[in-house]
């Protein structure tokens, strides 16, 4: 046994041996020393605790053990309203809260959250890379809205860099936007649709309210969740109508005027062949599957506008 002599790392002298394992005094000095590395005084850790929760009384919204303060509104969908929020506490977090409307459905939001949580799981090749482009869900609960009645909240991370949806770019622009930028804009969908169909996924709501904008990383984030499906016993007709769908949400962004999405004259008719088959027939598109769409996609681009080249996208029309 090797002897062990502890030492008042201030003045030099003896300590007693329960120095190993607890907070003592140094009786010439009166400094507190220990020689654990783990142990934090009971009135140190009562304070740190005190200060975490210091946000606690400006958070407006509880859900799973945690609190969030509200800092801006950012939509208000058929089902819910979105809301950018933080997490009081020691390690603040920017997170979307999407908070279900008085009528909607019990349970809606709750099985959102086991959607995301299942496409977070699967094990799929490429997982590691689009699990990262899906929404990732962090809690769901109740809290008490502002009007004292409890609502159904999920919490989502922030996806950082998104501007709007296509909705929003659509309704900022108010005309078609320039074609190239729904070229990588349907392409990126087309991308993300290609992993989640291939573990029998569908989305079933892919119109522009539900397609986030990165302008500059030129991402696009699929959101709304709530009503896909996963079935391999339909032949892809599932899949083939999400095609369908996307094809008409590009539509909307390259039409000339609200309502109806009558393709731009602008577009260039190899894209424009393209989006009148894929938004009319859906079969084509089951049978052409998500991957084999977005390769048509780069095909009639290049036919359309030459070799891929990156162009900066504002999501505000600068003129």
């Amino acid at each position: 046994m090797t002897p062990l002599t502890l030492l008042c790392p201030q003045c030099g002298s003896a300590l007693p041996r329960q120095a190993l394992w607890r907070i003592v005094s140094c009786t010439y000095c009166g400094a507190d020393v220990t020689h654990s590395e783990d142990l934090v005084r009971a009135a140190d850790f009562h304070d740190a605790y005190l200060r975490s929760r210091a946000g606690d009384s400006e958070a407006d919204i509880a859900c799973g053990g945690q609190r969030y303060k509200t800092i801006a509104h950012l939509g208000t969908g058929a089902s819910a309203t979105l809301a950018l929020a933080e997490r009081s506490g020691a390690m603040p977090r920017r997170v979307v809260l999407k908070i279900a409307h008085a009528e909607t459905q019990a349970g809606q939001l709750a099985r959102e959250k086991a959607i995301l949580d299942q496409l977070q799981a699967d094990d799929l090749p490429g997982a590691a890379y689009f699990t990262q482009r899906l929404p990732q869900a962090v809690a769901v609960g109740s809290s008490a809205g502002a009007d004292g009645q409890l609502r159904e909240v999920l919490v989502l991370r922030h996806p950082t860099g998104f501007w709007g949806s296509l909705a929003d770019v659509r309704l900022a622009y108010g005309r078609a936007i320039d074609a190239r930028h729904a070229v990588w804009m349907w392409r990126r969908v087309l991308e993300v649709l290609a992993y989640a169909h291939s573990g029998g996924w569908s989305h079933g709501r892919l119109a522009p309210e539900h397609l986030l904008v990165h302008p500059a990383d030129h991402g696009v984030l699929i959101i709304g969740w709530s009503g896909a499906r996963r079935s391999r016993h339909d032949g892809g007709a599932a899949q083939g109508r999400d095609l369908m769908q996307l094809a008409w949400a590009m539509r909307a962004i390259l039409a000339d005027a609200p309502g109806e999405p009558a393709i731009s004259r602008a577009t260039p008719p190899p894209l424009a062949r393209l989006l009148e088959r894929a938004s009319l027939d859906p079969a084509w598109c089951a049978a052409l599957g998500a991957e084999g769409m977005r390769q048509a996609v780069g095909g009639a681009a290049k036919e359309a506008f030459g070799p891929a080249r990156f162009i900066d996208f504002s999501p505000t029309p600068s003129n």
